[in-house]
């Protein structure tokens, strides 16, 4: 981890509430693996005096993308900074996703959950059979379609009002395209009704989430995002995770 400045070089709004940030970040790309993520500062004053937690969207070259939807001032900031303007970072933050080899992969992504699951299916594409499931409420609402396809792997899409795809949530289209796999090893992002829904679905399966807690350090110290472990104990998501096996936590 690194405190370091990093250059803003496109802002682009995907959805209403959910924008997508392009950095300059020559050592923060060479170093960030899939499943970490960074903490930003966002302006000034007391009322934005916590850094903000955003995973790591992809990486290109030297660029660093982050993706992220408007939940309050911080995250309203960010969606306004500037081309050109340098952001305050703490990074590679979290512990990275351990890539497996030769299996079959079903990753889901629910809404802007989509988008640490981009740089982790480029990662796991390149040496195991990966399917993509991508949910959202609406058409409107579905992200990352575009940059999923150009990874070439078998995508299926679900939208709740059936606008785009098929009809219904992310998590009942995951049961359907598991069974029709060879023990796939599940990977999740997406809101904690969704993750608690794909765990029901998929009993026996290895399931393996990226899970959501306010963050106040984002190092370990403060003990702000820990996780409820079945077997006892808790779990930092900020050192342990982000991503954990949920089969094994308290969702």
């Amino acid at each position: 981890m690194k405190q370091l400045t990093a250059t803003v070089t496109d802002v682009q709004r995907l959805t209403k509430d959910i924008f997508s940030i392009w950095l300059n970040a020559a050592e923060l790309a060479q170093t960030a693996k899939p499943g970490q993520f960074v903490n930003i500062r966002v302006g000034e004053g007391e009322e934005l005096l916590l850094r903000r937690p955003v995973s790591i969207a992809d990486v290109f070259g030297q660029k660093v993308r982050l993706i992220f939807r408007i939940v309050g001032k911080g995250t309203a900031w960010l969606s306004q900074v500037p081309k050109g303007c340098g952001l305050d970072l703490l990074g590679p933050l979290g512990r990275p996703v351990r890539i497996p080899k030769g299996r079959d992969i079903l990753v889901c992504g629910g809404g802007v959950g989509a988008a640490p699951l981009l740089f982790l299916t480029r990662r796991l594409a390149r040496q195991n059979r990966v399917y993509v499931v991508l949910g959202a409420k609406s058409r409107k609402e579905m992200i990352l379609v575009r940059e999923f396809k150009r990874l070439r792997v078998k995508g299926y899409i679900a939208t709740n009002d059936g606008s785009l795809g098929w009809k219904g949530t992310a998590s009942e289209l995951a049961e359907l395209v598991a069974n029709e796999l060879n023990r796939p090893i599940v990977y999740a992002c997406g809101p904690r009704p969704m993750l608690q829904d794909i765990v029901a679905r998929l009993p026996g399966h290895e399931i393996w989430g990226f899970a959501e807690e306010r963050m106040g350090c984002g190092t370990g110290i403060c003990h702000c995002c820990a996780l409820a472990r079945k077997d006892g104990g808790y779990i930092r998501l900020c050192r342990d995770g982000p991503v954990v096996l949920l089969n094994g936590v308290r969702l």
